[in-house]
């Protein structure tokens, strides 16, 4: 194995010498040479304030460790600085392992000699934008934005970061061929190659759009560009990444500077240009698709839609041609997998590493053990060029498209989707779909239950993409349980499974669940697209609106008619939104639970629901106009909506589906059915997947493809006419159950005959109020599931009788009934039981009042709990 020697003071000096055996300077040279270090990610704002504060001696409070954070930050600054790094290029590329890379790319030409007219042109265009827009501009501030964005570039420091760049990650990873790194034997991830160079030669530019997995991909993209002389693209650094002076130097040669916070419209117009202006004079630009809010990476593995970026809307605005290349990255073990999925921390990038080997290495090769410690660290990785496209084609394509994107929205979905097309499935992936089939399906036979996932993965690629999936040659090469040995071999090395243990269906025993559902999502080619063809929305973040999210999401990976559908949760809270996007499981009662993978959450209206085409109204009651409002302002096609909000709307004293009936009828939208969400059905059924009976109630016209959309075993669905009785049966069900539990405690429903006569008066008051708001009768008869379920289910038990049965108490001790049931309410509040009964029934009471109908048994109750 050769041995990588650093040239320094007259003498050759091994690498490892050369960064001594410190770790937090091998961690800063080695492991994320285009990223300053960071501390933990910034937790929600709305999670801090749901953590009460540490007892003296105990953990550190939140702000302590943010304070902490910042300090470690600012001395691992300290630290960098006084390094050099284009010095430490200089003595990889002249070392023994790097000598020969030197002398190969020696002769690179110098790249970016437009450079001065890029940033001319810039300016020429910020200026004219922002005249323009009637915006103040000054072409010295202008000219102060583009000097700080602009790249840097360098011949030397780029033939040393090539040869150094060529030099390390042919050791971390495995190579087929040194000499054509990150390609299989027959080349094919760059089938494409010769199309581009043609474009190449005829002077257009190149928007590179990559699938973001690592921190290395922009690294392996520049070893393949360097290695078959396809020039040095331009990717955005954040201006955090450039504190230390001699990484600064370091990226500049194939960055611009981008500000990650705080940026005005002045900068962000600078900023746009010069990305067109790139494109305009025949430059080369790379970009991360970027799926989820601050940040490219996929942190559960899967593939998404990308976000609309400032970058890509500006690299295509020029009116030159241009030329999309998707670049696709595969990887069997990413450098940090659990860092991302599993919040581990950057010490996940020396796993593999092994402890014994380690120190046997030490001894035997004091000079050289990190630099043979890395070899193959990370295993095998591929780079796939698909079919190049101009930029003319998709503009064509874009406006023929009748779902109205807008052109970078198109491009980029364009981009992602041959990105799943081409990217190739590692035995790491498939030993991790099929460990997670044979877990969730009680199945010992772990082999049989990968080859049912390949099968499945072959299906859904020829089906999608009218191809087979490209499977990189140690599956094709060999048997399944081959495959799976190794496979499990690689996750083990990852710390995702325990070695030498098995669980007791005698599979692998997963010591990181969420380590195995990254590396399984990794092999899903599946796209989780806000713009698919069946656009589904959630609206709401609370318990009910998150048991429903999961609960569908579950239902749609479940079955193949719903592979282009997409799931959305909305909710106007950022703090909520945000927490759900980074940690995906919820604050509160259902914290152990994740959201599936096919939610996208967010918190922009325009995004959720403007291409939406079934909306799920989960939201609480007292905003619930306010919601409706937007959504139907925002939606530019028809839809479904799902009136599944509880309760009575406060404000109007009207049921949320009669509102949002009223509300689409002001707003002229015939184009919108309004669907009604009952029976005996709750967030505590859906989650644990008890059996249960739903009902859904609307037009018929689409109804049952709605219907199926909900059903999931062990939860029934059924259909009716009557939207107003269903959703009127779970209110007074509630109201009814909440003063049956009062009476019973009493004493005066203590027999049968008498619950059954309180429930016949029951049932006849609210079909008289039924009726009135027309209604049938027929939803509160014995038969119907809408009433029947419901009645039993908040009647028979649950917090609107136990809030009854508690207030009975009270009132025989000859308190204050309405003080009493207030002081009642809010304390079940507190405890975090919400009694949505005890404000329905004033509202139900005003409702029935203004309709001019006589309820005896409400208002004896209205008088009682509420003093009316």
């Amino acid at each position: 194995m050769a041995r990588l020697y650093l040239p320094a003071r007259g003498r050759a000096r091994p690498f490892a010498r050369c960064l001594t055996f410190s770790r937090r300077r091998l961690n800063l040279a080695l492991i994320e040479p285009n990223s300053a270090p960071a501390g933990p990610p910034r937790r929600p704002a709305g999670q801090e304030i749901c953590m009460a504060p540490r007892p003296s001696g105990g953990r550190p409070t939140p702000s302590l460790q943010r304070r902490l954070v910042r300090g470690l930050k600012k001395g691992v600054v300290r630290l960098a600085s006084r390094y050099d790094f284009v010095d430490l290029l200089r003595r990889i590329s002249e070392s023994d392992s790097g000598r020969p890379w030197l002398e190969r790319f020696s002769q690179l030409p110098p790249e970016w000699p437009q450079a001065p007219a890029i940033k001319e042109r810039a300016r020429e265009l910020t200026l004219a934008q922002l005249e323009g827009e009637g915006l103040p501009a000054s072409p010295a501030t202008i000219a102060g934005y583009l000097e700080e964005i602009a790249v840097r570039y360098d011949h030397q420091i780029h033939i040393w970061g090539a040869t150094a760049v060529t030099t390390l990650l042919s050791g971390f990873f495995t190579q087929h061929d040194p000499a054509h790194c990150f390609l299989s034997p027959d080349q094919r991830e760059i089938a494409h190659l010769e199309q581009l160079q043609e474009h190449r030669r005829r002077g257009l530019g190149v928007v590179y759009l990559m699938n973001h997995s690592s921190h290395l991909d922009e690294f392996v993209l520049a070893v393949v560009m360097a290695q078959h002389g396809l020039g040095l693209p331009l990717f955005a650094a954040g201006a955090n990444m450039m504190a230390v002076s001699s990484v600064a130097r370091v990226l500049w040669i194939s960055s611009y500077v981008v500000r990650r916070r705080g940026a005005e419209r002045a900068y962000l117009a600078a900023l746009f240009n010069y990305c067109r202006a790139i494109s305009e004079l025949g430059g080369q630009q790379g970009i991360f698709l970027e799926a989820w809010a601050g940040g490219a990476r996929s942190r559960d593995g899967s593939l998404r839609y990308p976000r609309r970026l400032v970058a890509i809307r500006g690299a295509l605005a020029g009116e030159r041609d241009l030329v999309i290349q998707p670049v696709a990255m595969s990887y069997s073990m990413v450098p940090e997998d659990l860092s991302l999925a599993g919040r581990q921390g950057a010490w996940t990038w020396l796993r593999g590493m092994g402890l014994i080997p380690t120190l046997g290495r030490v001894l035997l090769h004091p000079r050289s053990w990190v630099w043979r410690s890395v070899q193959g660290l990370y295993g095998r990785a591929y780079l796939t060029l698909p079919r190049p496209r101009l930029l003319s084609e998709l503009k064509a394509a874009c406006a023929a498209d009748k779902k109205g994107a807008h052109l970078d929205e198109y491009v980029a979905l364009t981009a992602i989707t041959d990105i799943a097309r081409a990217k190739k499935v590692m035995a790491s992936q498939l030993a991790a779909r099929g460990l997670v089939r044979a877990r969730r399906r009680g199945e010992a036979d772990l082999s049989a239950a990968t080859a049912a996932e390949l099968t499945a993965l072959r299906e859904y690629h020829q089906e999608t993409f009218g191809q087979e999936p490209d499977l990189e040659d140690f599956i094709t090469g060999r048997p399944i349980p081959e495959v799976v040995a190794e496979g499990l071999a690689t996750l083990r090395r990852r710390a995702v499974l325990w070695p030498l243990v098995k669980d007791q269906a005698g599979l692998p025993r997963v010591r990181s669940p969420k380590g195995l559902a990254f590396y399984a999502n990794h092999g899903d080619r599946r796209l989780y697209s806000p713009t698919a063809d069946q656009n589904i929305v959630v609206v709401g973040a609370g318990d009910w609106a998150f048991a429903l999210v999961h609960h569908l999401g579950t239902r749609m990976l479940e079955d193949k008619r719903y592979l282009n559908a997409s799931l959305t949760l909305y909710d106007p809270r950022r703090e909520m939104i945000e927490h759900l996007t980074y940690d995906r499981s919820p604050l509160g009662r259902f914290a152990e639970y994740r959201l599936p993978k096919n939610v996208f959450a967010t918190s922009d209206l325009a995004s959720a629901f403007k291409k939406a085409s079934e909306v799920v109204l989960a939201s609480p009651a007292a905003y619930f106009r306010e919601q409706v409002e937007h959504l139907l302002a925002h939606a530019e096609q028809g839809l479904k909506l799902v009136v599944a909000t509880r309760g009575m709307e406060p404000a109007s004293h009207r049921l949320p589906l009669m509102v949002t009936q009223e509300l689409a009828r002001e707003m002229g939208r015939g184009d919108v059915s309004v669907y009604a969400l009952g029976g005996a059905l709750g967030p505590a059924d859906l989650l644990p997947g008890r059996p249960a009976r739903a009902v859904l109630a609307g037009p018929p016209a689409g109804r049952a493809e709605l219907a199926a959309l909900f059903a999931m075993r062990p939860l029934e669905v059924v259909v009716s006419d009557d939207p107003v009785g269903v959703a009127l049966a779970w209110v007074l069900a509630g109201v009814y159950g909440l003063w049956g539990g009062y009476l019973t405690r009493l004493g005066r429903l203590v027999t049968p005959a008498s619950a059954g006569c309180y429930l016949a008066d029951a049932s006849g008051e609210a079909i008289q109020l039924c009726r009135a708001l027309g209604g049938s009768a027929d939803s509160f008869s014995a038969a119907s599931p809408a009433w029947a379920t419901a009645f039993a289910a908040r009647g028979l038990g649950g917090p609107a009788r136990d809030f009854g049965r508690r207030l009975g108490a009270t009132s025989r001790r000859g308190r204050d009934l309405p003080a009493a049931a207030t002081r009642l309410y809010e304390q079940m509040r507190e405890d975090g039981q919400e009694i949505g009964a005890f404000n329905d029934l004033r509202s139900v009471c005003l409702l029935a009042r203004g309709l001019g109908l006589e309820l005896p048994i409400l208002e004896e109750a209205w008088a009682a709990l509420l003093g009316a």
